[in-house]
């Protein structure tokens, strides 16, 4: 390889390497650093230099409510703390209340036997909903429906007349595979991301009985928090008339690590008041990102926690992300 030689010593300098064969190719100026774009099409085969670049920032959404559960929209950057791994953070990037980053959100519907009852008004309930919470030409969303199997009804689109449309044309009945629909949801969000920054959001309608999952619960959590998703639960399980009362608390499991929650939906304005509660949650986001001051790239869970100087205050965030194994970018010269 020939490169000009104030670039051979800088190179020589900075990433020690030998170069022991010298052949004769056009040289270029070397492009500025950026982030290694997975999405862009890649060589099959190179010749240059490639440069192991650690990805070490961390983006989090989350919500701040008052003793009375309002939420709380207004705050300044420096009426938080992060605690990285218990590790105070003193590296901020961004921050923004009420952001207006790109919203992606994964609308699962239960589609068994258990929910016959309430199919028609959930339907329309999550129809309202997207049309209300999409704004157009920056939201998307993708509807999953699962029985025995999980169904992706509409793939993701910002067109909330198709979403609409599929919502109304599924159909129920079957056995439950809840804990499949999580993981299936998770691991499309966490694949379009777009290169950009986004919020991302699983709505969950369910009873919390899985029957037909071929995956666990952990692995369910687990592709949640890989997502750096939050998952809000509409629980439609009836605790008096319920064969499965531990739905709520299995769902919980599921949520409450991606600093979501669960809010009941039995009757029709139940399911309203949950999803106008989820609207208000999207709505009051607060978005930073921060360096950790540890920062390891081994792929090891590491815990977040914020905390706010107001103490009645509560902060509701994920409890924490697996940290990005190192990413490789190549460059040529």
């Amino acid at each position: 390889m020939v490169v000009r030689h104030s670039c051979s010593f800088i190179l020589v300098a900075i990433f020690t390497l030998t170069l022991s064969t010298t052949v004769a190719t056009q040289a270029q100026e070397p492009a500025a650093a950026r982030p290694f774009d997975s999405s862009a099409p890649q060589p099959t085969e190179y010749t240059g230099i490639t440069i192991t670049k650690r990805v070490d920032e961390v983006n989090v959404v989350f919500t701040v409510t008052d003793s009375r559960g309002r939420f709380i929209s207004n705050l300044p950057q420096s009426s938080f703390q992060v605690l990285d791994n218990h590790r105070a953070q003193q590296t901020l990037g961004y921050f923004e209340q009420q952001t207006n980053l790109p919203l992606r959100v994964a609308l699962l519907i239960d589609l068994s036997d258990s929910i016959r009852g309430r199919f028609e008004f959930e339907r329309q309930a999550a129809s309202t909903f997207l049309k209300k919470i999409l704004r157009p030409g920056k939201d998307e969303a993708f509807v999953i429906g699962f029985d025995s199997h999980v169904h992706l009804i509409q793939d993701t689109t910002g067109d909330v007349g198709k979403l609409s449309s599929a919502i109304h044309h599924m159909n129920s009945g079957g056995n439950t595979a809840l804990y499949d629909a999580v993981i299936r949801a998770s691991n499309k969000l966490r694949a379009t991301n777009g290169g950009g920054i986004t919020r991302k959001a699983i709505i969950l309608i369910s009873d919390g009985m899985d029957t037909a999952s071929k995956s666990i619960l952990n692995d369910a959590v687990q592709a949640a928090e890989r997502a750096e998703t939050i998952v809000y639960v509409l629980s439609t399980n009836n605790l008096l008339e319920s064969k499965h009362p531990q739905g709520d608390a299995i769902m919980a499991q599921i949520a409450e690590p991606t600093g979501g929650h669960i809010l009941p939906a039995r009757e029709k304005d139940e399911l309203k008041h949950g999803f106008a509660e989820i609207e208000r949650a999207l709505r009051s986001q607060y978005a930073m990102s921060y360096h950790p001051t540890d920062f390891r790239s081994d792929g090891s869970f590491r815990s977040i926690e914020i905390i706010c100087d107001k103490p009645a205050f509560r902060v509701q965030c994920r409890r924490g992300y697996f940290a990005p194994r190192e990413l490789v970018a190549h460059y040529f010269y």
